[in-house]
């Protein structure tokens, strides 16, 4: 009874030990982040460009992209799905290879982007055991959530965008950090709208809770 005793309590240990490291990792994470973004927030005023970061929701990674400083985003779900569907017909025209050599440029337009090179890391990968929790903006009309795929889907991977502009605005975002075994825990990285603002949260908090005064437009 003894041995059995002692060994529950080693086992409550490593556990409790387990998830305190999960919790550090997913906040070292929702740290960095929110630290990307007041760079980028930075950068895109003084080299007059806009910043994307690409969410992989189901790859469990981001990528930093670039673009130009006339960038538009649409106003509302149903203009942004309806723009992607229109200018996935028009790719279809082209090849990888056409479009990567920059053939289908005035199809794509002023919403080209492509990874930065430069600063930046151009994939940040999640630690292992950590996820995304949920991605929101503006412009989908709730949070993106990941699909459960143990792989992303290299066809239609499920990304969720959002953008840092070069006039110093930004959309209001809120993405969310959690423990792969535990997604009702976790962090969340807020920006603030217009003024692009960051702010670290240590629990899940959610759009309907924050900034409920703003129009969606």
């Amino acid at each position: 009874m003894v041995v059995v005793a002692i060994l529950v309590g080693l086992v409550a240990l490593l556990a409790v030990s387990y998830r305190q490291i999960m919790s550090l990792e997913q906040r070292q994470v929702a740290k960095e982040l929110a630290m990307t973004y007041e760079l980028l927030h930075d950068v895109a005023v003084l080299r007059n460009v806009t910043f994307r970061v690409a969410y992989h929701l189901d790859g469990r990674y981001y990528e930093i992209e670039v673009g130009e400083p006339g960038t538009l985003i649409h106003r509302t779900p149903e203009e942004r799905e309806e723009a992607e569907e229109e200018l996935q017909d028009k790719l279809k025209r082209f090849t990888q290879r056409e479009i990567e050599e920059g053939e289908a440029d005035e199809v794509i337009g002023e919403n080209r982007f492509q990874s930065l090179q430069a600063r930046f890391n151009t994939k940040v990968e999640l630690p292992r055991g950590t996820r995304f929790g949920g991605v929101y903006t503006a412009q989908y009309e709730e949070m993106v959530e990941p699909s459960g795929a143990e792989e992303e889907d290299p066809e239609e991977p499920l990304i969720a965008y959002s953008y840092i502009f070069a006039n110093g605005f930004a959309e209001r975002a809120i993405v969310h950090i959690v423990e792969e075994s535990d997604p009702e825990e976790g962090y969340t990285v807020e920006i603030e709208p217009l003024s692009g603002k960051v702010h670290l949260h240590g629990e899940l908090v959610f759009p309907e809770d924050t900034y409920d005064w703003v129009p969606l437009e």
